[in-house]
């Protein structure tokens, strides 16, 4: 018989995979986690080491939420950086002032002119 386990404890064992991962990590980039059973729709992305802290990254697609932590290395523990939610930024065609490519309108009436 299956035993079904709450969202928080599911999470809570991400956590804690994802400390291990940091403590033992041999990737010099990165590692991936995600969710099994009621939690799939949250993943985590563990960051580089940077000044003596640990980041990872919790992305619950639900509840359209990135949660950064930190872990200090050195027995500082593990703490909540920032939250945000991007629940109204996925409706934004473009935003920010640097110029990275062509803008979204450019693209658009170059697409309607292909149509027709």
């Amino acid at each position: 018989m299956l035993k079904k386990y709450g969202l928080n404890t599911v999470l809570l064992g991400v956590v804690i995979v994802l400390l291990v991962l940091v403590l033992i990590k041999t990737s010099p980039n990165y590692v991936i986690a995600q969710g099994d059973g009621s939690a799939r729709h949250v993943f985590a992305v563990v960051g580089n080491q940077q000044a003596n802290r640990e980041s990872f990254y919790l992305v619950d697609t639900r509840q359209e939420v990135i949660m950064v932590y930190e872990y200090g290395v050195q027995g500082e523990g593990l703490g909540l950086i920032t939250t945000r939610s991007y629940k109204y930024d996925k409706l934004l065609e473009q935003y920010g002032r640097s110029v990275f490519g062509p803008r979204v309108d450019k693209i658009k009436k170059e697409v309607e002119k292909m149509k027709r």
